[in-house]
This record gives structure tokens, C-alpha cells and sequence, in this order.
């Protein structure tokens, strides 16, 4: 293999307007860009639904009260345990064989997954249904490769921006009228409702997504595939610490997300049969905020550098996880939640822009693949910690997230500082082609 398609791309090769794929795939940018926010919504939407009302329902499968944050927590983490062993695997499953199927898969098994959570007669079937999250992972790192192939560069940020939008935008619609039918219908009805569009949405991608010939080496088996896809991320430093940045913001946010419907419940004075439209209207307005904000995110990426738009998120972040351990009442907490929605859209598509323009071609997929990575392991082990920590006190897992989201924005300014001095360099000795991923 040619060295200038084994190493990472650099900065001043992601100039140009021209896509990031050498042959031009017949799929339009804008196409493949509205049904891959279009799949977003309903994926998210989805698990949204599970995760805001999943206190709610272990209430009706006859969970004692006290035991609720522990099965909370761990419910939440359940699908990393097959999911995480196999997360490497889709991206580079998916350069070898096909990205559409890697991309399908993950619909068609949503459907079955919700189907079962909503027949679930008690919470071990429910823990049954969850593991099968495991087997949906993966899709939007390939997802996110197809559109970079052919998006012309200079749009990468806002292409990454918009698609990332799927998240908040079912974030702002799926809660209202999912606390509407849970409150009205039931949540079983809810999930079910979800199976169903995430079934149809499935066959949308399979007859509008057009893959053509796939241009796999044969001659590479997948562990050397994916060996060489580790290898180009741990040869750019920068590219590691990126990953440990992510992970730390992360974790500080998976500590505590899933608690947030509890203490809501918590703080709450009304009547309780209100309490699924008051958490669906809470994370509704919060969906909102990111809706709106997380294209920009891209934009300003674009604009002005993702290296000085990633401390002032971050920074954002750690301000809002502060001001929620601290709320006394209902309309603190619901502020700050809404106010890390501003900004928590922004930090996925952020890094997934900066390692787009910096993966080779034919691996960019295993490559973004990878970086959720450290997204995954923090949805696993953050849920986890936050359960035992909850059991203790439901305030604990929101004052963990505070530590790890101050250590995400000290080595945002670390690195920031480094790729300045770096770019410095460069103007006054010469380009050097790696050395803002090194």
C-alpha cells in the first residue's frame, strides 16, 4: 500500500472543496445527508423514549422503589456488553464487505429490540431486550464515512454538523409526543410505536441507498484490517489524546444522564400522573436547544477551528453539570439541563469532523468507527458507576461528572496550545504534513 494512503491526512490537505473519496460514489451529499439525519431521528427518538421513561416502566414491572436507580443504571449499560467487544469490528466489516449493510443491520434489529422491550412482562425480560443493543452499534461511524466520501470538504463540518442534528432534533419532537403517548397510551404502546419506525426506516435505506461495487482488497483479512486501523490511530498522538478529551466529556455526561428523570421525579410538586409530560417536556426543550445549536457547532468548526470551538463547549459543559448538583428546585435543574443542551450536540460533531479530514480513504470508516469507541465504553461504565453512586445519593453521579468534565476542558487547552505552536512552526519552516496529528 502506497505511504500516502497509509498515513493520516493533514490539515492542509482538508482544504480543498473537493470530496474526501478519490472516486466520486453516485450517491448526492444532500441525499444520503437527509436520510442519514432522517435514520438519526427515528434511532434516537427511539432510545430516548427508553431511557426517559425507563424508571417509569420499572415502576410498572414491579421494581421496588429503592432498587430503581440500581436497575437504571444497569439496564442502561446492559447492550455494551455484547456491544463493545463487537464496536471495532462494524467499521472495518464495513470497508471490506458493505457499508449499506452494516448501515440497515442496526434499523432492522431496533425494531425487533423495541418490539420485545414492549411486550416485556417483568425486568429480566426487559434486561433481555436491552442486550440486544449490543448488535446495533456501529452504524454511524459508517454512516458518517459514506457522507465524508462524498462531501465536498469544504461542507464536511456542516455535512457532520446537520447529520449529528438527528440526536436533538428527535430530542425536541420525541419526548413531547412520547410523554403524550405514555401518558395517554402507555409506554408499552411507546416502545412498540418505536419498533415499528425503526422496521420502516430500515427498508427507506435499503432501496434509496446506492453502495455499487464494493472496492474491498481481498487479499486483507479483517484482523489485518483492523490491526492497521488501530496502528494509523496510535501512530498521531494528537488523535489519541482526542479520544481521551472525548472520553472524559463523555463520562462526566453518562454519569448522570440517566438520573435525570429520577430527580426530576424528586423534585417535582405536581401530581404525579404529570410526570411523564414533565420529564418529556424537560428533555423536549433540552432537544430543542441541541437541535438548533449543533449544526452551528459544525459551522463555526469550519469557520473559525474546531481547536478553539472545543474548550468553549467543553467549558459550557462543565458549567451546566455544575449548576445541576446544585439546583435546589425543579426550575434550576431544568435550566441547566436545557443549557447543556446548547452544547453537548456540538462536542460529537466537533471531534468527528476533526478525525474525518485527518482518516485515510480506505480505512475511514473503521477509523470514525473507533472513535466512538470511547463514547461506548463511557455509556457502559458511566451508567454503572452512576448507579452505585446513586444508591448513596441521587446528587453523587452529577458531582463525579464535574471532575471528569473539568479534566476534558484542561486538555482541550493542552491541545489547543500544541496545535497552535505546531501551526507556528509550520509557517516559519515549511509545511509538515504530520505534524498537527502527531
Amino acid at each position: 500500500m502506497p505511504e500516502s494512503a497509509a498515513r493520516m491526512r493533514s490539515p492542509r490537505e482538508a482544504q480543498s472543496d473537493e470530496p474526501l473519496a478519490t472516486l466520486r460514489p453516485a450517491n448526492d451529499w444532500r441525499k444520503l445527508l437527509l436520510l442519514f439525519t432522517l435514520a438519526g431521528v427515528v434511532e434516537s427518538q427511539a432510545f430516548g423514549h427508553l431511557s426517559a421513561f425507563r424508571p417509569l416502566f420499572l415502576q410498572q414491572l414491579g421494581v421496588p422503589v429503592a432498587q430503581i436507580p440500581f436497575w437504571t443504571g444497569l439496564l442502561a449499560s446492559l447492550g455494551f456488553v455484547i456491544g463493545l467487544p463487537l464496536l471495532p469490528f462494524w467499521g472495518v466489516w464495513a470497508d471490506r464487505f458493505s457499508r449499506k449493510l452494516i448501515i440497515v443491520r442496526s434499523a432492522y434489529i431496533e425494531g425487533v429490540l423495541f418490539a420485545l422491550a414492549a411486550l416485556s412482562p417483568n425486568v429480566w425480560a426487559l434486561a433481555g431486550a436491552q442486550l440486544l443493543v449490543g448488535f446495533v452499534y456501529g452504524n454511524t461511524g459508517v454512516m458518517l464515512a459514506m457522507l465524508a466520501d462524498v462531501t465536498p470538504r469544504r461542507r464536511l463540518g456542516l455535512a457532520v454538523g446537520l447529520a449529528s442534528a438527528g440526536f436533538p432534533i428527535s430530542s425536541s419532537v420525541g419526548p413531547l409526543i412520547g410523554g403524550y403517548v405514555a401518558q395517554t397510551l402507555g409506554i408499552r404502546v411507546l416502545l412498540f410505536s418505536d419498533g415499528v419506525a425503526s422496521a420502516l426506516i430500515g427498508l427507506l435505506l435499503t432501496f434509496t441507498i446506492y453502495e455499487g461495487r464494493h472496492r474491498a482488497i481481498s487479499e486483507v483479512t479483517v484482523m489485518a484490517t483492523l490491526r492497521q486501523a488501530t496502528r494509523d490511530i496510535l501512530a498521531s498522538r494528537l488523535v489519541v489524546s482526542v479520544f481521551g478529551l472525548y472520553f472524559f466529556s463523555v463520562f462526566s455526561v453518562s454519569l448522570y444522564t440517566q438520573f435525570i428523570p429520577i430527580l426530576i421525579q424528586r423534585l417535582s410538586t405536581g401530581p404525579s400522573a404529570h410526570l411523564p409530560s414533565l420529564i418529556g417536556n424537560t428533555l423536549a426543550a433540552t432537544g430543542i436547544a441541541m437541535a438548533i445549536t449543533t449544526p452551528l457547532w459544525g459551522r463555526l468548526g469550519d469557520a473559525v477551528g474546531r481547536w478553539r470551538t472545543l474548550p468553549i463547549i467543553l467549558g459550557a459543559l462543565t458549567l451546566g453539570v455544575t449548576a445541576a448538583s446544585l439546583a435546589p428546585t425543579l426550575q434550576p435543574l431544568q435550566t441547566a439541563i436545557v443549557w447543556n443542551g446548547l452544547f453537548q450536540g456540538g462536542l460529537g460533531a466537533t471531534v468527528v469532523a476533526l478525525l474525518a479530514v485527518l482518516a485515510p480513504e480506505e480505512r475511514r470508516a473503521s477509523i470514525l468507527t473507533f472513535s466512538l469507541l470511547p463514547s461506548q465504553v463511557s455509556w457502559f461504565l458511566g451508567p454503572l458507576l452512576g448507579g452505585a453512586l446513586a444508591s448513596v445519593s441521587l446528587r453523587a453521579p452529577f458531582y463525579a461528572g464535574i471532575i471528569f468534565q473539568v479534566s476534558a476542558l484542561a486538555l482541550a487547552f493542552i491541545l489547543a496550545g500544541r496545535v497552535r505552536q505546531a501551526q507556528v512552526a509550520s509557517e516559519h519552516h515549511g509545511p509538515a504534513p504530520q505534524s498537527l496529528a502527531r
